[in-house]
């Protein structure tokens, strides 16, 4: 099983630093046994990001798109164990979206969770101002179509034909508890067209390019990269090949 210790060593080997603002892709069964479960990943990335860094887990929950309402103290992340334990901490704040949601922990909290937007993607977004940081993107044990959201971001920010902005309607409630209607948009699939999101291929390229770290922690094929380097590599092959983001279903 892998230990605090091991976990730490690893992230620092595969490149984390003190001080970087991490977005976390994690499917905490893939490495394979953890002593002290969970919570000990978290621990460890905290430790090797230490005070002035900043640690993000998604915490998406779609059934607002389904007319369910979205509490930003109590709906779950449908993103895993270590997406909930993040959410759970009290060190934890929240991005206001009742769709793409995220927990953050650290020195960039606030300005990461301060502006509420509309659009899940779009540039005042978490997306956005992890670039602003010049942040980085970790996925544990997941396909890049399993995990890469962020090709969406750039999606929207750049423009696509297979998708567009859907907007949904819905009861939230806020941190002081007030419950009102609002509406949220995201940047969907063409269904009609027959579009299916798929990623892999992007993210194969740029492993071929050198822009994304590649380690194997336990039994996880563990991947780091830079937010800004990925979305200036994504925009220039997505223009030579559009498809490289999507696939129309047979």
């Amino acid at each position: 099983m892998l230990t605090f210790d091991q976990l730490v060593t690893e992230f620092q080997a595969i490149g984390v630093q003190a001080g970087d603002v991490l977005l976390v892709h994690s499917a905490y069964k893939s490495l394979g046994g953890v002593d002290g479960g969970p919570q000990t990943v978290i621990d460890a990335l905290l430790h090797v990001l230490g005070e002035d860094g900043t640690l993000i887990m998604p915490t998406f929950n779609f059934d607002f798109c389904k007319g369910a309402p979205w509490d930003v103290n109590e709906t779950p992340s449908h993103m895993g164990i270590i997406t909930e334990l993040v959410r759970k901490d009290p060190r934890s704040q929240r991005v206001f979206h009742p769709i793409y949601s995220f927990a953050v922990i650290g020195a960039q909290a606030e300005f990461l969770t301060a502006e509420r937007y509309k659009s899940s993607y779009e540039r005042k977004s978490l997306f956005g101002k992890l670039r602003q940081l010049d942040g980085k993107i970790m996925v544990i044990g997941l396909s890049y179509n399993d995990s890469m959201t962020f090709f969406h971001h750039v999606e929207e920010l750049e423009g696509v034909e297979y998708r567009y902005l859907k907007t949904f309607t819905g009861m939230i409630t806020d941190e002081n508890g007030q419950t009102y209607e609002d509406s949220f948009q995201m940047l969907v699939r063409d269904i009609d067209q027959g579009v299916e999101t798929m990623v892999d291929p992007m993210g194969a390229r740029a492993e071929k390019a050198g822009l994304i770290t590649l380690a194997q922690i336990g039994a996880a094929k563990v991947s780091l990269m830079n937010a800004n380097e990925i979305y200036e590599f994504t925009a220039r092959e997505m223009r030579r090949d559009p498809k490289l983001l999507y696939r129309i279903e047979e």
